[in-house]
């Protein structure tokens, strides 16, 4: 299947925002790295560029993107600056579950207008009182979180209607909760993702999002809902994690950009130049076809979702799609590192800094190489894995 592009001036106009984002995160990265964070100017720019806006449903006015459009906007930044991108990715994806909520929440935070943050790993305890919940827990690596107003926190509860204790999702008003500065990592250091303390936060049960209704059924919990919403009629954790890929993929392009440019100007001692040593044209050879290969099965991976609506589908089958995508592009990272040498390793060199930042999006829960290559051999056999994508 071929993706198609619907709107071609829809198009070129967001990828002129993804640039713009791109472009001015770039030449803050050092800054970024410095200071574990994007700055207050780059959020600006996002929230002008209305990315947050851009997967919500058609009645608010903004674009009805299509896969690829989405995906190569997040590839665009992730070209230019890997934690811009992921922080592009993450205020544009995280409305998409906001609009599962009934009606008069997800209007609440969409016209506030505000960044949305989420960190849905099941760790929160959940006391039922009188008219809702108390909610308590700490929860590391909330990337954004400096910049947003609202955040998702996971838990797991019961429900009279099931047997089996479930995960969900509780929206809170960061306003409301504590954020510590922790962010002191590897990679992505610019995602500034801190960690959040709640502490005995009340919520009302409709600020509970039961995450087994959403994999039951895409579309939203209300009538009338906007067919050509992006995540109505795909399976909702493939496309949730699309960026994830879309992201890599643009930093490796750049790594391997990068590589060509600095083995083409590259003199050993000897007075040879690299550009006409074997090794280093045997290596870009190699990263060229890598990297086409990972093109390649990211358009696969949207061809799936263009396809997979309403109905079952692979869910390992996704995520070790997925998987192998992150880590060839994060090979190719490091391949070049170690052909271009020494003068790569110096902080700051763009080689070295896309490589720490490819490593830190491997190590994601939903970029492990082994769990998903692992995990879709076993549904090859038959085992029920229960991946969602």
């Amino acid at each position: 299947m071929v993706t198609v592009v619907e709107n071609k001036a829809t198009y070129e106009e967001i990828m002129q925002k993804a640039k713009r984002i791109g472009e001015a995160a770039e030449l803050e990265a050092i800054e970024a790295d410095r200071n574990s964070t994007i700055s207050p100017r780059i959020a600006d720019i996002i929230r002008e560029e209305g990315i947050h806006r851009l997967i919500l449903p058609k009645e608010f006015g903004y674009p009805q993107l299509d896969w690829r459009t989405f995906v190569d906007m997040v590839s665009t930044v992730g070209y230019h600056n890997l934690s811009a991108s992921w922080l592009t990715y993450f205020f544009s994806v995280h409305n998409s579950w906001v609009c599962y909520y009934p009606r008069h929440i997800r209007d609440e935070v969409i016209n506030q207008g505000g960044f949305v943050a989420d960190v849905f790993a099941p760790i929160g305890k959940v006391e039922p009182i009188e008219d809702g919940y108390i909610v308590s827990g700490k929860y590391n690596f909330v990337s954004g979180i400096n910049y947003c107003d609202w955040v998702g926190v996971g838990a797991i509860m019961k429900f009279e209607d099931n047997d089996e204790p479930e995960r969900v999702g509780i929206l809170l008003k960061v306003s409301d909760l504590e954020v510590v500065k922790t962010w002191d990592s590897l990679g992505l250091r610019g995602s500034g993702s801190n960690t959040l303390i709640v502490d005995k936060v009340f919520v009302k049960p409709d600020a509970i999002l039961r995450f087994s209704k959403i994999i039951e059924k895409s579309q939203p919990p209300y009538e009338e809902f906007d067919q050509d919403y992006l995540y109505y009629n795909t399976p909702f954790y493939p496309g949730f994690y699309v960026g994830f890929a879309a992201m890599a993929v643009g930093g490796a392009e750049r790594v391997l950009d990068e590589f060509e440019k600095h083995t083409a100007g590259r003199v050993r001692f000897s007075g040879i130049n690299e550009k006409d040593s074997p090794t280093s044209q045997r290596v870009l050879s190699e990263l060229k076809l890598e990297m086409l290969s990972a093109k390649s099965l990211l358009n696969e991976y949207i061809a799936m979702m263009e396809t997979d609506k309403g109905g079952p589908y692979e869910g390992a089958k996704y995520k070790a799609i997925r998987a192998k995508i992150i880590d060839k592009s994060t090979q190719i990272g490091v391949k070049s590192l170690l052909t271009l040498g020494g003068h790569a390793l110096l902080k700051g060199h763009p080689v070295e800094l896309f490589t720490r930042d490819l490593m830190a999006i491997a190590t994601h829960i939903t970029s492990l190489y082994e769990d998903g290559i692992l995990g879709y051999g076993r549904h090859l056999f038959g085992v029920n894995t229960n991946i969602q994508g």
